[in-house]
């Protein structure tokens, strides 16, 4: 414990000194026993306010380069007890006595709200890290006062060679946009971790992200290869009943974002392992591994972050447009359409505790909030949970027969409800050359002008149409699109695939999808 504190100290003196490049001996001096003095204050502080809570994990990643990074993740609840000021968090990476990398945070404690709800936070730094063994150390103050020390130990591969990157059980997702923070992205996903990955015993499923490096040497770029996936037996081997497979196409690196079905038992509550495997096309195992998972928590870490109150309303009020949802699963369904409105954190709170908990009251609290925290006073609240049920309604009429009924479940619907109705629309639903295919034009998307979104059906019959391309920020972006809008006749090769990614195609080449698309009418 007191090599951890020296080391934190001894970053903070790095830290305040990293602009200048020497110091006259007074000075370095007065450095010297200035941190002195700071460690011994460090020492001396009691710990009264370290909480059980404090949650850590490293992750070690790669960048497509080959260099490694360590995703250094730190998890934490607050309460109405919490005060609402900052917290110092000092992240460390060491060799031996050799400081590899830090980074020294200012994060708050709690939000600045006045219900007694508690809170899950999370706060994610990355590290470049070298190959062999290194060391993170975690030291969480506040107020000059020491909550949490914590340490790991890890090895980072040479690389090289095909491999899986540390798997990240992932809490939440959505779409990365620009207000996202950098280190919670990956592949254009805004990913936020259960930290320690401890999946709960209620859990119906669990969603995973790795990503798999070098497989592209062996196979080829663009060739097909096969990923396995699944949970461990008790005997370590594949438990048929929940393993999965996959045809992905190589390339330097490849996203694997995937779930899991879960139930008590599986994986196993005390030791469970993720299964990881690629595989040629002929069968033959490119790289495998067995990712130990945390041990399994009897429900989810967190409670719903409830809504404060706008102006002029009562804390007990609860909006009058939602006395129609009177059962659980009516509910249950009106939370899961808010998920298209919903932050990051809300789609957290929204997924992981108030539908597994299936509170009538807490979700209509909580529901109630998420429209007063977005109103300037109550009756404003109402006005605008009856706008969203319109449209929900129109969602569910529109694009839900592919997802039984729910139209927020499908892509289409999602941009609807976040973006309202679009002003053009074109659809060419029975095109001989092309998949069916729509093109929606906004004037304003959000904070956005002239955004467009082009949707198609790559299997045509009954199905829900698919995001193939947009040119909004955070949206899928796909340079290949025309060619995958017309492989339908499979005109396409894979060379010709790769050339006019490489070579991305005149704005005016001729084509009705193109000229529409940049041209809508």
């Amino acid at each position: 414990m007191l090599q951890q504190r020296f080391i934190f100290a001894f970053a903070d003196l790095l830290s305040s000194s990293v602009s200048s490049e020497r110091f006259s001996g007074f000075c370095f001096d007065c450095r010297i026993l200035s941190w002195c003095l700071g460690l011994l204050l460090v020492l001396v502080t009691p710990a009264a306010m370290a909480q059980s809570n404090w949650l850590g994990d490293v992750l070690v990643q790669r960048l497509p380069n080959g260099d490694a990074y360590a995703e250094v993740q730190l998890a934490w609840q607050s309460d109405a007890s919490t005060a609402s000021d900052s917290l110092t968090v000092t992240l460390v990476a060491t060799r031996d006595s050799e400081i590899l990398g830090f980074h020294k945070d200012k994060v708050l404690a709690r939000p600045a709200v006045e219900d007694s709800v508690t809170l899950q936070h999370v706060h994610v730094r990355r590290i470049p890290v070298p190959s062999g063994s290194v060391s993170i150390e975690w030291n969480v103050t506040h107020s000059g006062g020491t909550l949490w020390l914590h340490n790991a130990d890890v090895r980072v591969p040479v690389g090289g060679l095909p491999e899986f990157s540390d798997a990240m059980v992932v809490s939440t997702h959505a779409p990365a946009t620009a207000m996202s923070r950098p280190e919670m992205v990956h592949s254009g996903l805004d990913l936020i971790p259960q930290v320690g990955r401890s999946i709960p015993l209620n859990a119906s499923s669990a969603r995973f992200y790795t990503e798999l490096h070098g497989v592209v040497d062996i196979v080829g770029q663009d060739s097909l290869f096969l990923f396995r996936y699944g949970w461990a037996d008790a005997d370590g081997q594949w438990d048929p009943s929940a393993t999965k497979y996959a045809r992905k196409k190589a390339s330097v690196v490849v996203p694997l974002f995937e779930a899991l079905p879960c139930t008590p038992s599986s994986p196993s509550p005390s030791s469970p392992v993720l299964k990881l495997e690629a595989q040629t096309r002929e069968g033959q195992v490119i790289v495998q591994r067995d990712v130990r998972l945390g041990s399994r928590a009897t429900d989810q870490q967190g409670a719903p972050a409830t809504g404060s109150g706008g102006a002029g309303m009562a804390s007990n009020a609860l909006l009058s447009s939602l006395s129609d949802l009177e059962s659980k699963d009516a509910l249950i369904q009106h939370l899961e359409d808010h998920l298209a409105l919903a932050s990051t954190n809300e789609q957290n709170t929204i997924q992981q505790v108030l539908i597994p908990t299936g509170d009538v009251d807490q979700m209509r609290q909580y529901l109630t909030g998420f429209w007063v925290e977005r109103s300037a006073s109550f009756p404003e609240a109402e006005a605008r949970h009856r706008q969203y049920c319109e449209r929900i309604a129109h969602v569910n009429e529109q694009y839900g027969a592919c997802k039984y009924g729910q139209g927020s479940l499908t892509e289409m619907g999602n941009i609807y409800l976040r973006f309202g109705k679009p002003n053009t629309v074109v659809k060419r639903h029975h095109e001989t050359d092309y998949y069916p295919y729509e093109i929606w034009h906004y004037h304003k998307a959000g904070r956005f002008n002239n955004k467009r979104f082009l949707f198609f059906a790559p299997h045509v019959v009954g199905e829900c149409f698919e995001l193939l391309h947009s040119d909004m920020l955070g949206e899928r972006q796909n340079e290949d699109w025309l060619s995958q809008l017309r492989s339908r006749e499979n005109t396409v090769q894979v060379s010709q695939s790769m050339e006019n990614r490489l070579n991305p195609r005149d704005s005016f080449s001729g084509e009705e999808p193109e000229d529409l698309f940049f041209n809508p009418r």
